[in-house]
């Protein structure tokens, strides 16, 4: 079934032309980028905005169009004598992407996009509890079953997980899934023949947030699901940091409730314990709005200093809807207030509009950018 295609938002922060002695990639992603972006350009156009010479541009372009990522979309209505221009756009539909989210706490998804990001087909395998070899075994039949749907080019595949993922694209640890050095994206690579890009599935996530959502330069995205993670984006770009750690919150401590000892935020607000309280709760006449009140309140202590100490403007929430819905955002908003300075009161905190296809398109944009440098 088709989907809309998402919105698209300001591209993440990318220098201009590339100067003598920078690479050729970097130019071609350039105007894959300005033409990403925006609305049909000439050539001249893609000279005058980028600074490269109508000679390089001009070469680019072919190289583009003989891959089948340009083509041309007419010519622009003449305003006075010369030749009119002709105007070239991105192939949208040349190419498809595969994009997985391993993040679910019970199932396994994956989906087929063109390169705006449409979803045209979507399968998932069951997954609750799974982890080792038997997750791995999963991916391997989800990624075959969606390969065989395919009926373009495959530009990549885009995995997200939960867990620490390295630059070179090594799932350090995975504690959801039991993973620990596991070379997943050379692995898939050499099984099915197609490039793979892993990443963070937090870390996917901000990306779609930013480039499909209209999400700000300064943001951090909060993904409440199998576990607790975090993707943070300052001045338009993704921040991973040093340890590859920067905006995971999951092992920051909190009292549940005064005296008690202090506990990793993620072992009381992932999904499957939240709805263990719920269902406690229920049981002993209590509300469950008691609960997702808690979580929120807890959540707004950890990033509350977050919010403050990086002048974040966007707090942003994705999660199953039944649990990261209006009742815990409205207390998660109350705790960020009463830590914050009153000048910190223009922070944006919400829950995504992409909803439970957040990750996956997150996903779709790192292939997009590892392939293509579009961002």
């Amino acid at each position: 079934m088709k989907r809309r295609s998402p919105t698209r938002s300001a591209a993440l922060r990318r220098e201009t032309a590339a100067l003598p002695g920078h690479t050729r990639a970097h130019n071609r992603a350039l105007i894959l980028q300005m033409l990403y972006r925006g609305t049909p350009l000439s050539r001249a156009d893609m000279a005058r905005e980028s600074g490269l010479t109508r000679v390089t541009v001009s070469d680019l372009v072919a190289e583009l169009q003989r891959e089948g990522f340009i083509v041309e979309r007419g010519v622009r209505t003449a305003s006075g004598p010369g030749k009119p221009a002709v105007l070239l756009e991105i192939a949208r539909n040349s190419h498809q992407i595969v994009a997985l989210d391993l993040s679910g706490h019970d199932v396994f998804r994956a989906v087929l996009t063109n390169l705006d990001g449409e979803i045209s087909e979507e399968i998932s395998i069951p997954s609750p509890g799974v982890t080792g070899d038997e997750a791995l075994s999963i991916v391997d039949d989800l990624l075959e079953w969606a390969l065989q749907l395919t009926t373009a080019p495959v530009l990549g595949v885009g995995v997200a997980v939960p867990g620490i993922v390295d630059r070179d694209q090594v799932v350090r640890r995975s504690v959801s899934l039991d993973w620990t050095g596991l070379d997943l994206a050379p692995r898939l690579t050499s099984k099915f023949g197609v490039p793979v890009s892993v990443a963070n599935d937090a870390n996917v996530a901000v990306l779609a947030e930013h480039s499909f959502a209209e999400g700000s330069n300064d943001l951090i995205l909060v993904k409440i699901d199998r576990g607790v993670g975090g993707g943070l984006l300052l001045d338009g770009r993704p921040v991973l940091g040093s340890r590859l750690t920067a905006g995971e919150i999951g092992q920051v401590l909190v009292r549940p409730e005064p005296g008690a000892p202090r506990v990793p935020i993620e072992s009381l607000i992932t999904a499957p314990a939240m709805r263990r309280q719920i269902e406690k709760a229920v049981v002993d006449g209590q509300d469950k709005d008691a609960v997702l009140q808690r979580a929120g309140r807890l959540l707004g202590v950890v990033l509350a200093p977050l919010v403050s100490g990086l002048g974040l403007t966007d707090v942003v929430l994705t999660g199953p809807g039944e649990l990261v819905g209006d009742v815990l955002i409205e207390a998660l908003r109350d705790s960020v207030a009463e830590r914050t300075p009153s000048e910190d009161d223009s922070v944006d905190i919400h829950v995504t509009t992409l909803g439970r296809d957040i990750v996956l398109r997150g996903a779709a944009a790192l292939v997009l950018t590892e392939r293509l440098g579009i961002a």
